[in-house]
């Protein structure tokens, strides 16, 4: 997805490490967990609802008689 490898997640990983801290780190990892799931379910959410009103536009538009 961003293209990062292995080497760079275990920087990000120690450079976090010692500037957080090992509570806050946790803390961290958690906070952006949560976002991310968030955004998923948000993703996920919108998805349907366009699809539903994409079925509903097609819907009316089969039903109008010419």
């Amino acid at each position: 997805m961003f293209d990062i490898g292995m080497f760079e997640l275990v920087m990000i990983a120690i450079v976090g490490l010692v500037i957080l801290g090992p509570q806050q780190m946790t803390a961290m990892i958690k906070a952006v967990i949560t976002g991310v799931n968030k955004a998923r379910q948000m993703s996920t959410q919108l998805s349907q609802q366009l699809n539903r009103e994409l079925k509903n536009i097609e819907t009316s538009v089969e039903e109008k008689p010419n």
